[in-house]
């Protein structure tokens, strides 16, 4: 924190009679209100000169935000005015695509050299916060845990054809995301058509691409469908809910992530106010509630064991595969024609 409190004595504002007035701080977000409400408490207590206030908003349209205040395709600048300081949670490749239009400011918070799930990118314009991969899932009413799944390509046996649910990359954004993802896997080992093959190799066995989880979920407790590929965020925020009876198993050859993550947003006029609030996200603390908020994975650094509960999650190993952003962003949209077009529609 050497360099948050360094950066402190420059954040009040001069009102005109000589009294100080808290910085305020716009941070854009989409993540639980109890998780906001959270961070804001305990940062506003450690930083007493900021105020700090949330706008909600989609990835999509905080990004068309940012490019009608930078207008005609220049890059945001101070006398611009940014229409918020900090992106916070955030898709990666959302981020990625900011950053390639230079709307984000590059800045390197110290937590993102601790050891953790991911490794640390060698830009400085985002950051991974938070990670959760793809599972098997299955209902634990139906599947002997020693008969399930224990990795990808056993999902080809014959004993599950027309028994597994796969999220629909048309009506899905997790879907394209899975398969996008594990193009880029399967390229990066070998060549795009090897993960084409392994996909039409699934599509064999698919029930029925799903157009949500919860659909998902129901086809797993009405026996329509023996497993299904979800993200463990969602599977453990269905077992926490309505579905304990749902299991999963993280697939031994590692597995593709989702990823969210934090920027400070190029044009900001409260630029050290920004980097202190960025520092805070990766403090044990915030890393712990956004764990039991989102149940989502931190992506560098650990969450105090002492405040997670024994049964909040199933203990399991597992490795994630490398966040192919910039391949994945260039070339995701043909890839999932390819995939409708090669798999889908064959």
């Amino acid at each position: 924190m050497v360099r948050g409190i360094a950066l402190l004595g420059t954040l009040l504002t001069v009102a005109c009679g000589g009294e100080s007035r808290p910085v305020v701080l716009d941070v854009r977000t989409d993540l639980p209100t109890a998780l906001r409400e959270y961070v804001e408490e305990t940062f506003e207590t450690a930083y007493t000169d900021i105020d700090v206030r949330f706008t909600e908003g989609a990835a999509s349209e905080a990004l068309e935000e940012l490019r009608g205040a930078a207008g005609d395709g220049a890059e945001v600048t101070a006398e611009s005015d940014a229409p918020f300081d900090v992106w916070w949670g955030a898709d990666v490749w959302t981020l990625h695509v900011a950053a390639e239009a230079d709307l984000l400011e590059p800045y390197r918070p110290s937590w993102v050299d601790e050891p953790g799930l991911m490794m640390a990118s060698d830009q400085d314009a985002w950051h991974v916060l938070m990670v959760t991969p793809w599972v098997i899932a299955f209902s634990r009413d139906d599947l002997e845990l020693a008969r399930a799944p224990t990795d990808w390509n056993d999902l080809r046996h014959f004993r599950w054809v027309d028994e597994i649910e796969v999220l629909d990359p048309q009506r899905s954004e997790a879907g394209s995301w899975f398969v996008t993802s594990m193009l880029a896997h399967h390229e990066r080992d070998t060549e795009v058509q090897a993960g084409l093959d392994w996909l039409t190799a699934l599509d064999q066995q698919v029930e029925t691409y799903a157009g949500s989880v919860t659909d998902a979920v129901r086809a797993l407790g009405a026996g329509r469908s023996r497993l299904a590929v979800l993200l463990q965020a969602d599977v453990e925020s269905a077992r926490a809910d309505e579905a304990p009876w749902l299991y999963y198993r993280m697939p031994e050859s590692g597995s593709p992530v989702l990823a969210r993550g934090v920027a400070v947003v190029a044009g900001t006029r409260e630029r050290e106010s920004a980097q202190l609030f960025v520092e805070h996200l990766g403090t044990q603390d915030i890393v712990t509630a956004n764990k039991l908020e989102t149940r989502w994975q931190p992506a560098f650094g650990d969450a105090d064991p002492a405040r997670v509960p024994m049964d909040f999650e199933l203990a399991q190993s597992w490795r994630p595969y490398p966040l192919d952003v910039d391949r994945i962003q260039r070339e995701g949209a043909g890839w999932l024609d390819r995939w409708e077009r090669e798999v889908r529609g064959r």
